[in-house]
């Protein structure tokens, strides 16, 4: 995406997913399962498993496969990936988190 087709469009950073110094769901997840290495990857994978989880919050293997396919690791061959999607964040102090979801939080994790 050029960032002139983002014009007036919301724009999500990793950086902005902190609310009030307190991790989303998800940043707490990739750091319970020590999804964070070289850190190449790790904010793609965070926002693509966000996306994920707003459109599907109980997804498949294979969905989350497909769904992080688009995002290349250097590291580790994508298994933190998979073992982590079988796994839940915890969602935000007195709250769901910010995907709008049901209150489980969100379920992906990272290994890279």
């Amino acid at each position: 995406m050029l960032a002139v087709q983002a014009d007036g469009q919301q724009v999500t950073t990793v950086e902005g997913l902190v609310a009030g110094g307190v991790l989303h769901p998800i940043q707490a997840a990739f750091k319970e399962e020590h999804g964070l290495q070289c850190g190449f990857c790790t904010p793609g994978m965070m926002l693509t498993s966000i996306a994920l989880l707003k459109d599907n919050q109980d997804p498949s293997d294979d969905e989350i496969r497909w769904a992080l396919s688009g995002n290349i690791c250097r590291c580790t061959g994508y298994m933190k990936h998979r073992q982590g999607g079988q796994e839940r964040g915890r969602p935000h102090e007195g709250g769901s988190g910010s995907t709008g979801g049901d209150g489980r939080g969100e379920e992906l994790s990272h290994g890279c």
